[in-house]
């Protein structure tokens, strides 16, 4: 069985707390669970320089995304 996480912030948003984002955080997150693939899903937002960052700092499938607010 895969397993992965479709919702990774990499990006401190209006909808977010503020936090600092860490490469060698993600990349041990990734390693300590076993992840087979994760999803880069920010607010509001995309950052292409940093998923292609993540992307080949990983060993894994990346995936991009955007997590969108409905309301305001």
């Amino acid at each position: 069985m895969k397993k992965l996480d479709l919702h990774i912030h990499t990006i401190a948003t209006a909808s977010d707390h503020y936090f600092d984002f860490s490469l060698d955080t993600l990349r041990r997150y990734v390693e300590e669970n076993q992840l087979d693939a994760i999803a880069i899903t920010n607010h509001n937002t995309f950052n292409r320089e940093q998923y292609e960052l993540i992307c080949h700092s990983l060993s894994i499938k990346v995936f991009p995304g955007i997590e969108v607010d409905l309301e305001n």
